[in-house]
Formats: structure tokens, sequence, C-alpha cells
């Protein structure tokens, strides 16, 4: 084996369950380049072995990073490293720079515009305000290692948070860290609603992808710990690189 075992490595005073430090591990030599692409794993047995858990350990592991499309199993011969073409996008977690780092994927995003606009009676409502109430708006092209992934357009209140136009910080990172270092407001709950749809040749210029192109229309709702309306966003996605990933688990029997 070319990579040094020491390299194979969990914490066991983690709170961090170990499979997901495997998953993190392992994500970590292929970034750096440890593990390159191409190159075979050693099997689930010797990784077993190399980390000191079970083998159904292991397996999770690489299970989840094979549906992350960093890697790639060939029944019978093994498993190996793959570049990532796909961005797996979690609906309900709560901040896309958070997911992406997460998975390894080196977030960025690219302002369209951002002030004060007109909005429909739905934006309105959900942000609990009148028709007449201001409501900022910033639309951004949220990008994972430099591809377009998302075109989302946030509608915060500025009753709520005065002086959005002048923030200039407004075009990078989270905006959820922004509000949260700002304004001391954090987002502790989302309700999200997702649709097929066609893109148009508007979004889609801005996502360097073809017009009609299949897209997933997200709608989302965020609330602070209070319940207080935080934000209301839509966006639609770039169905060539990037996949909504869910995953439930039951806890009544």
């Amino acid at each position: 084996m070319s990579v040094p075992r020491e390299l194979f490595k969990v914490d066991r005073e983690s709170k961090l369950p170990l499979y997901d430090q495997i998953e993190r591990n392992l994500r970590e030599l292929i970034l750096s380049g440890t593990l390159k692409v191409g190159q075979p794993l050693p099997s689930e047995w010797d990784l077993a072995q190399l980390y000191g858990v079970s083998r159904l350990t292991v397996r999770k592991a690489l299970d989840e990073l094979v549906r992350q499309h960093w890697l790639s199993k060939r029944p019978g011969v093994g498993t190996f490293v793959t570049k990532p073409a796909v961005t797996s996008i979690a609906p309900g977690k709560l901040s896309f720079t958070e997911q992406m780092l997460a998975i390894g994927r080196r977030p960025s995003s690219q302002l369209v515009r951002k002030g004060v606009v007109s909005v429909s009676p739905e934006i309105s409502n959900a942000l609990l305000l009148t028709s007449q109430d201001p409501v900022f708006c910033l639309t951004r092209i949220r990008l994972a290692d430099d591809i377009p992934i998302l075109l989302e357009s946030a509608y915060l209140s500025l009753a709520r948070f005065p002086d959005l136009e002048s923030a200039e910080s407004l075009a990078e990172g989270s905006l959820y860290r922004f509000l949260f270092e700002t304004y001391n407001i954090n987002v502790a709950r989302i309700e999200q609603t997702l649709k097929p749809v066609q893109l148009t040749e508007e979004q889609a210029s801005h996502l360097q992808t073809e017009a009609g192109s299949p897209s997933i229309h997200s709608e989302i709702a965020a609330y602070s710990s209070s319940g207080v309306p935080v934000e209301y966003s839509l966006s639609v996605s770039n169905g060539e690189y990037s996949e909504f990933y869910f995953s439930f688990e039951r806890e009544d029997f």
C-alpha cells in the first residue's frame, strides 16, 4: 500500500460517529492528492483493520462516498477513487455553504443583483409583511468548485434587517452566517418545497447550461429559533451537475 498507514485515522474522543470520521478522512486524502483518481482503495477488511473498526462501519462510509461520487465500486474488482462531477444537495440542511464544505466541495457565490424590490403577496405573506413593507432581494449564483449549481434569490425584510443594501460582504459566503454575525439572528428551522421545472433562457444563461434543461425549483422559508420568518428564497438547480439527496429514518414503531 503506497499510502502510509498512519494517515488512515479517526479520533476516538470525537463526538462524530466513526463512519462519519472515516468518510471525512478518506475525502481529505483524495482532496490532498494522497489518494489519486483511479487508484484502488484497500479492501473493506484492510480498512477496518487500519481504522480499528468493523467492516460494517467502513462500508457505511464507503457507500456514502460512492453516493457523493468520490468513489466508485466495480463488482469483483474493488473500490476506486473518482473525481466528483455531481454535487449533492441535501434538502433540510440549513446552509448551502456548510453543505458544500461538509462534502469537500469549495463553495463560492457570484452576485447577480441586489436591492429593494416589489414582491408577490406570496413572498410578503411568507415574511409576515404587508404589501407596503420594503423587501430586500439578493440574487446569486451558488457554485461548487467553480461549477454553477444554483441560481438563488433570497428575500428579507428591511425592517428586520436594516442596512442590507450597503453590506458589501453579502455577495460572498453564507447569508445565514452573515445574519448571525451582524444581527445576532440564528436560522433554526426551514421549510422546503421542491418541484421539477425546465430552465428559462435567463436561468440557463446564469447556470451555463441549455434553456429547457431539467431542473429542480426550490422554495425555502427560514425561521429563527423564536419562530420569526427570517428569509424566503427561490432557487433553480443545474440538473447536469447537481442532485438532491434525501435520507429518512422512522422513529415510531
